[in-house]
Parts: structure tokens; sequence; C-alpha cells
């Protein structure tokens, strides 16, 4: 099936397909004749397979991203359900955006030096698994990080971050509604909830019901 599946992004290295268990233990092929923990799949690409400074490409022993799916097709389409620039075209914008920020060798994106305000770049493989980490990692420097020494020193930074994500997102939240997406959402808390509502074209509701 790793024919099927289309280059990485970055650096065009191949990625193929590996068998799971439903915890995403590596399995071979005749594992599926004693299926006895499920039957996963996981999309591969790794530093051997692809070019130096890849920023999603992983270890030898690591998977892309945190996903198992359900069926070999399952996890091809999740990799080829990109146009081929989109990912790397959305990233280039939230760098142009927070101008300055540079990708590191530890694939971290670091958008402002300064604050050390970054999120990891080695598990993504699409537009919307960047958004999530723009609203798990950055929510919180958009009302309430206080990296500096004055108060109005940080009100300014804050409403710098809050400015430039919402740039990033196309969208205008307020002070007031970062902070619930922070508490909701922030640093991973429920990923789940903000795969939901990246979805939903980023609905308030979904948070305030929670």
């Amino acid at each position: 099936m790793t024919e099927k599946l289309r280059p990485c992004p970055f650096c065009g290295g191949e990625a193929k397909i590996q068998l799971t268990d439903y915890e995403g233990n590596f399995k071979d092929e005749s594992y599926l004749e004693n299926p006895y923990s499920g039957v996963g799949y996981v999309i591969m690409h790794d530093t051997s397979n692809s070019t130096d400074g890849c920023p999603i490409a992983t270890d030898s022993d690591s998977s892309q991203g945190i996903y198992i799916y359900a069926s070999k097709e399952a996890a091809i389409n999740a990799w080829n359900g990109r146009t081929d620039d989109d990912l790397t075209n959305y990233i280039s914008k939230i760098m142009n955006i927070f101008y300055g920020s540079f990708i590191n060798h530890n694939k971290e994106l670091i958008l402002i030096p300064k604050t050390n305000l970054y999120f990891y770049l080695g598990d993504v493989n699409t537009v919307d698994e960047v958004k999530y980490k723009l609203l798990e990692w950055c929510s919180r420097s958009c009302f309430k990080s206080m990296p500096y020494r004055y108060t109005k020193k940080n009100r300014e930074y804050q409403d710098d971050v809050l400015r430039k994500v919402n740039e990033c997102l196309d969208m205008e939240f307020t002070r007031e509604q970062m902070e619930l997406i922070y508490t909701k959402l922030g640093n991973c808390i429920n990923h789940e909830l903000t795969m939901k509502f990246v979805s939903s074209g980023y609905d308030m509701k979904l948070l305030e019901e929670r």
C-alpha cells in the first residue's frame, strides 16, 4: 500500500503504513493470523525516508501523529486528504504572521523566540492539526502570559499574540473567548473537544456547554 501514499509535503520523502494493535504497538503481518489485541494502522515517515531537516520526520520507532486508524484505507485517506501545498503553505502563513519565527532541529515551531512561545510540528500531518496546536498551546499567551516585568508590556504582548493567532485562524476571538478556549482546551487537556471545536467552525457554544 506504500505506493498509494503521497510524498511528504515538506521533503518529498516516502511515507508508509505500519500495522499495529489497538494500543499502537508495531506488529508484522503474521500478527493478523491472531490479532489478540485488535488491529490498527499508523502512518510512518521517519528520518531514513526523509531529507535532512524535514520538520515532521520521526525516529524509526515512532509514527506520525497520535491517530491509530481502523483500516489501511482510513490511514491512506488521512495522509492523502490534503492538497500538495496546503500544509506547507499554512505553516508559511503562520511564520509570516509571527515574523522572526523559525523551526528548530527538534521540529518545534518557535513563534516568538524571546518568550519561547512554540509548539511541536513532529506529529502534524494536516492544516487542522496545526490549528489544534495554535489553540492548545498559544491560547494562554493571548490573555494571561506575563513574560515581562511591567503590566503594560505584558498586556501589549498578550494583545499582540491574540491578534496574530486570530490572523492565523481567520477569526476575531476576544480575550474573554480566548480565556474560555484555554480553560477548556489549553495544554491539550481535551484534544477530542479541540478537534470538534475546529471542525465546527469554532462554535463557542461547544465550549460554553462543557
